[in-house]
């Protein structure tokens, strides 16, 4: 698995030093890559997370300037979720007949049911849950959710999205070289901090019921307001 991911570190590393000299090519580049990354269904293909943590990198090594670049992948996401919507306006429950939505129609089920449960706050939450995010813009679509409303949510996270992805792989760059490891392991490294970020923001309750005991008084007080009672009490 290290292999696979030391190779493919070097690789995009390779590619992305290859064309941080031409400003306009970098730019359409993530421009592409964050519009890809959103598109219903096909931004499962698109490996957007290593690819915005090297350019992070690359930003922190002055090879890449930062606003442009960051104003590239917050456009490519907004591009890209407004596109996932109106194919999923467009088509509705017709979608699950077309090629390729049909062949995951279990992703799709999965992404009505966390919009039914989050409503419009599934736009904000299920851009940053790999898989989720490859539907929910299209489910929210399918469900007809009025568009204003859509584009705010949509334009704001993305925002958030475009920097939760690349100022890490900027903020890791100079830590990772002062204690001499490279810069792909900004890949390896940053995503690890994203996933346990994500998950202490998703589960934080369960998270503190877990320590709620060493907390004293302020634990207890956790446990009754949080927990479930058990059966037969």
């Amino acid at each position: 698995m290290f292999e696979f991911l030391h190779s493919i570190s070097t690789w995009l590393e390779l590619f992305l030093q290859g064309i941080s000299d031409n400003f306009w090519l970098s730019m359409l580049f993530i421009f592409l890559v964050c519009i890809g990354e959103a598109v219903f269904i096909l931004g499962l293909l698109v490996p957007s997370l290593p690819i915005l943590l090297l350019t992070g990198g690359l930003i922190a090594q002055g090879s890449l300037p930062f606003w442009p670049i960051f104003f590239a992948a917050v456009l490519g996401a907004i591009i890209g979720d407004a596109i996932s919507y109106t194919v999923g306006y467009l088509l509705k429950d017709k979608i699950r007949t077309v090629w390729p939505f049909k062949n995951h129609l279990k992703l799709i089920d999965q992404g009505e049911v966390f919009f039914a449960r989050h409503g419009g706050k599934a736009i904000f939450i299920g851009r940053f849950i790999t898989g989720v995010k490859a539907v929910i813009p299209g489910v929210a679509g399918m469900m007809s959710m009025p568009y204003r409303h859509f584009s705010v949510i949509n334009v704001i996270s993305a925002f958030v999205w475009a920097a939760v992805h690349i100022l890490p792989g900027v903020l890791l760059t100079g830590w990772l070289k002062s204690i001499g490891l490279s810069l792909e392991m900004v890949i390896i490294v940053g995503a690890i901090v994203l996933t346990v970020a994500f998950l202490v923001v998703h589960f934080w309750k369960r998270i503190l019921l877990v320590f709620a005991p060493f907390m004293g008084e302020f634990g207890r007080s956790l446990q009754a307001r949080w927990q479930k009672p058990e059966a037969g009490h």
